[in-house]
């Protein structure tokens, strides 16, 4: 098995065997007993439109410096290649296969299921609050609710604060909320006159200020830069040089959510926590080029596929004072293991079965040598995929493919023909994994249960 490594340096960095120089990090000092946790979570992004990554045309700055500060993860992966799942996975810290949450919530339901996140399922927001922190969470919620579940709200999962919406998309740009979809806690708010990710920013800034000297879970997951494509008049002339106009949108959405990503820091930083927080910050799944217009280079494939350019994305950490900078981690790592890593830094150890993400910090900080996963794995529909070691199989709704991902990582050349042992061997390995795998509780394919239609107006009575 390969060791797990760090290799000091900027720019982007890719796994090369034989020639990493692996340095291990500094040993964890005393770890703060309440440290803050800033979970930012963008909303298709392309792997290729972050600046540590080689972006050109995007200033991210601030998304830069969470990398250069921290630690980058090369083979940084989330759980499924659309929105909902990979929210499922990274609030539980399970694959959300486990729990029938593999596609986005629709108005098909399986008899006796919840079109969300299991309630029996305890979130990031829970188990923070339950160790005291204050908990907020600004932005897309797409965990349940929508339908009309006050159950499945962020405030009832964990969260002391909520200003965001429910659904899987919004407009940036709705003044009097004539979509009912922008809210505050489980209200319907009556305006919103600022450009939605500027309004998140500011909503994140005050939670900063207003819990100064109190331990927080902040969750801000961003819309952007998910489509509508909409983009403030402010944001758009900054990027007039660019001549595609639908690139030139998806350029001043993203440089808008690092901007408002700086403010976050910045009130870090004037509030005296930067040094006590643990910050993350990763995409929900791939950029969707014919969609929103990103760049999911070198990576094959994009939003809704199983291929990497559907599920390996932007994953960065910085925690000043016990990640050094600078630092490139090279051995694969899945949003799942947030988790239990923050909850590591609070000093809340979980059990062996408790995730199937992991506690990072021991590879972070050099205890453990060895991947963090032997295997990872992916479903939704009739797609799949697992990644062994550097090899990966596929099933993106045509035959199987092979793929040995550190001499290919753009899946150009499949390998089944002239490895069908491998193949046999992983695909063994994908069943076995599936066969604790429940069926979708909800979605958008008829098969499931019976249709659950959306009462009307449920929403206005929030008011």
């Amino acid at each position: 098995m390969k060791k797990a490594g760090w290799v000091a340096g900027t720019g982007i960095v890719c796994t090369l065997s034989g020639m990493s120089a692996f340095v291990s990090a500094e040993p964890m000092d005393e770890i703060p007993a309440r440290p803050n946790v800033v979970v930012i979570l963008a909303d298709d992004l392309g792997y290729a439109d972050v600046g540590y990554h080689g972006c050109k045309d995007i200033p991210t700055p601030h998304i830069d410096s969470i990398a250069k500060n921290g630690v980058r993860f090369t083979q940084g992966y989330v759980t499924g290649p659309v929105c909902s799942p990979t929210r499922a996975g990274l609030m539980s810290g399970r694959y959300q296969q486990r729990l029938g949450c593999d596609g986005n919530p629709g108005p098909y339901l399986r008899k006796g299921a919840v079109g969300g996140l299991p309630l029996s399922v305890e979130t990031l927001g829970d188990r923070f609050k339950e160790l005291g922190y204050r908990t907020a969470c600004f932005g897309k919620w797409h965990l349940g609710g929508e339908r009309g579940n006050t159950d499945l709200f962020p405030q009832a999962r964990g969260f002391d604060e909520f200003f965001g919406f429910l659904e899987g998309a919004a407009r940036y740009e709705d003044v009097e909320n004539v979509e009912e979809k922008y809210m505050r806690g489980s209200q319907l708010v009556d305006r919103e006159d600022e450009y939605y990710t500027d309004a998140l920013g500011r909503e994140a800034v005050s939670f900063v200020h207003r819990n100064e000297g109190v331990p927080f879970l902040l969750y801000l997951p961003f819309n952007a830069v998910h489509a509508p494509m909409q983009v403030s008049e402010e944001y758009l002339l900054l990027f007039k040089h660019v001549a595609d106009p639908n690139r030139r949108k998806l350029c001043a959405m993203n440089y808008a959510m690092d901007v408002n990503i700086g403010r976050v820091l910045d009130a870090l930083k004037e509030t005296g926590v930067l040094d006590n927080t643990l910050i993350i910050f990763l995409s929900d799944n791939g950029g969707k080029p014919k969609n929103n217009f990103s760049v999911n280079h070198p990576f094959r494939g994009q939003k809704g596929d199983v291929y990497d350019g559907g599920i390996h994305i932007p994953f960065c950490l910085q925690w000043n004072g016990k990640i050094a900078p600078g630092r490139v981690y090279e051995s694969p790592v899945i949003s799942l293991d947030i988790l239990p890593t923050a909850l590591a830094a609070a000093g809340q150890n979980s059990g062996p079965d408790e995730f199937d993400g992991v506690n990072l910090l021991p590879f972070l900080f050099g205890e453990n040598a060895e991947r963090p996963h032997s295997a990872l794995y992916w479903k939704m529909g009739g797609k799949y995929a697992i990644r062994s070691g550097d090899w990966k199989l596929v099933k993106n709704g045509g035959k199987v493919e092979l793929f040995n991902l550190e001499a290919d990582p753009s899946e150009k050349e499949n390998l089944a023909e002239s490895n069908p042992e491998k193949q046999r061997e992983l695909q063994k390995e994908y069943d076995q994994w599936d066969r604790d795998n429940l069926p979708p509780n909800y979605g958008w394919n008829r098969d499931i249960g019976p249709k659950r239609e959306l009462p009307s107006g449920w929403k206005r009575e929030l008011k």
